[in-house]
């Protein structure tokens, strides 16, 4: 990994926040790069967790969780299916997927 852009970084703590966490892989290198650049501390929180044994990191969990679902397409609130839906008022799966 290259030289970390943040300088001073050990005196802050970080919440990283995202929508989804379902394999992880962006909140993974993510929290590796805040690690390296040598954070006070880091706490996570996604709206939605997928579960299931395909994280990037085995064990990957956000810290704070609003809800964990199935291993489904969902999407809602932010999510969308196929372009469409984003800004659907819940969090929904469709069917057959």
């Amino acid at each position: 990994m290259s030289q970390p852009v943040l300088q001073g970084y050990s005196a802050v703590v970080s919440m990283l926040s995202a929508i989804i966490l379902d394999e992880g892989a962006t909140l993974a290198a993510i929290l590796a790069y805040c690690r390296e650049a040598g954070a006070a501390s880091l706490s996570t929180a996604v709206l939605v967790d997928k579960r299931h044994d395909r994280k990037a990191v085995p064990g990957l969990r956000a810290d704070y969780c609003s809800l964990e679902v199935v291993d489904r397409y969902v999407f809602g609130f932010g999510m969308d299916y196929k372009g469409y839906w984003r800004n659907a008022p819940g969090i929904f799966a469709p069917k057959g997927l």
